[in-house]
């Protein structure tokens, strides 16, 4: 039977919130339940199984989760420990965050799936929110840092929605999407998303092929050209220098690369799109 847990069980009667780290062995280390508050966790390290309103989904290092108070869970692992952050806040904040930021959207919390919000998260981003959390946990007493750690999470997903978790896509190759973000594996092409994804490039390039109708080349070409646009809006970086950290060894495929992308030189696009004062 699931048993249903209290915020007040957790926290004390000052606290804004409570946030904790756990790791998981087995499915007897937690009851399934549900709760009276609301709760977003994500995962530091480790694999297991996410037992949820009668489901089994996987998680890895870098899955989120926003659980709603009536979703009914645990958590299993493969005995090697599924190391989990857990944030717990009371229910009423989500009207308040409801109201004042997403009246017009039915995702996060607000989802009318019968299963809660889920996306992954890289190894950077793990980083930062579980040092934010950590932070947060000093002032536990204060809603201001709470309001502040769910803004930064918030954000955090935001940048997210074009890769959310699809059941349709592996999660190693979302996973990868999420981290060839650098110059470092840019330089590394193809074999250097092969590392990433922990597969052979074939294979690879069949799923891709799959599940973005794209060849790996391309695929991997698109990431470089988001990574392109975003130096040019935001940064005055030179194109030369955005040309190598795109792993382009040559300025003129780098230039005709970019305009196929964005119908647009990288000259142009920077003019149009310019955010530095």
């Amino acid at each position: 039977m699931s048993k249903r847990f209290l915020l007040r069980q957790f926290m004390g009667d000052e606290d804004a919130l409570h946030i904790a780290r756990v790791t998981i062995h087995s499915r007897d280390d937690l009851s399934q339940h549900n709760h009276d508050y609301a709760e977003i966790f994500w995962i530091e390290s480790g694999k297991g199984l996410h037992i949820i309103n009668g489901q089994q989904l996987p998680l890895g290092a870098g899955s989120l989760v926003m659980i709603r108070p009536d979703d009914e869970h645990t958590f299993t692992s493969n005995g090697h420990g599924l190391t989990i952050m857990n944030l717990a806040f009371p229910a009423e904040t989500l009207a308040y965050f409801r109201n004042r930021y997403f009246l017009e959207t039915n995702d996060y919390f607000w989802t009318p799936d019968s299963l809660p919000y889920a996306t992954l998260l890289d190894k950077t981003q793990v980083r930062r929110l579980s040092q934010k959390a950590e932070e947060t946990w000093k002032n536990k007493k204060s809603k201001f840092y709470l309001d502040a750690l769910l803004l930064f999470i918030f954000n955090l997903t935001d940048t997210n929605k074009d890769l959310d978790l699809n059941p349709q896509i592996p999660a190693w190759l979302q996973k990868a999407a999420r981290e060839y973000v650098t110059p470092e594996w840019f330089k590394q092409g193809i074999m250097g998303f092969a590392t990433l994804c922990g597969k052979n490039a074939d294979h690879i390039n069949r799923v891709t092929r799959a599940c973005y109708q794209q060849t790996l080349s391309e695929f991997i070409t698109g990431l470089r050209m988001d990574f392109a646009a975003r130096q040019l809006s935001m940064t005055n970086t030179p194109i030369k220098a955005i040309c190598n950290d795109c792993g382009f060894g040559n300025l003129g495929h780098f230039y005709k690369t970019f305009k196929a992308t964005f119908n647009q030189t990288p000259i142009a696009y920077r003019e149009a799109n310019q955010t530095i004062v």
